[in-house]
């Protein structure tokens, strides 16, 4: 077990978290700002619903079709984007596409294995660590700049002159 000064400690320090899927381990590194990208395009997969409290339950049935991007999401967190393109020895064996990518074999590998609330809280603990505010705050800073900027008017010549 350990205490909370050791789990701000190593936020602090962006020590690796070691997670467990199925019967394997895995070390995550502190994300890149490409591992944050690759993360937002496979979030964007998601379908965009709102699930009303009243019927949950069949409504999550209905989208669990359209979910497979979970997986994936939670692959480009526990790979990295550095990781993505590492190979391994012999081949990759995926429960659902034999000799897919590292990717697409994780993502497989987690959703075959982990329950969704092991995925959830899977997922909480590698988001907790991804320094997101940091990055929330250059892209808003960025983004003011360039809506401060002064856009150019293109001059235009009245016919005949």
């Amino acid at each position: 077990m350990t205490s909370l000064e050791q789990k701000t400690a190593g936020t602090i320090l962006q020590q690796p978290v070691e997670v467990e899927i199925g019967t394997k381990k895995y070390s995550v590194a502190p994300p890149s700002v490409a591992t944050l990208i690759l993360a937002s395009a496979a979030v964007s997969k998601l379908p965009a619903v709102n699930l009303s409290s009243n019927s949950i339950a069949t409504e999550c049935l209905y989208i669990a079709k359209d979910c497979e991007a979970l997986g994936e999401i939670a692959a480009i967190l526990i790979l990295g984007a550095k990781g993505l393109k590492r190979t391994e020895a012999g081949v990759i064996k995926s429960f659902f596409r034999p000799g897919a990518d590292r990717k697409t074999a994780l993502a497989n590998e987690i959703l075959a294995e982990l329950s969704p609330r092991q995925l959830s809280d899977l997922v909480g603990k590698l988001l907790s660590g991804m320094e997101l505010a940091f990055f929330f705050a250059t892209t808003t800073s960025l983004t003011e700049i360039n809506l401060l900027r002064k856009t150019r008017m293109a001059e235009t010549t009245a016919s005949g002159q």
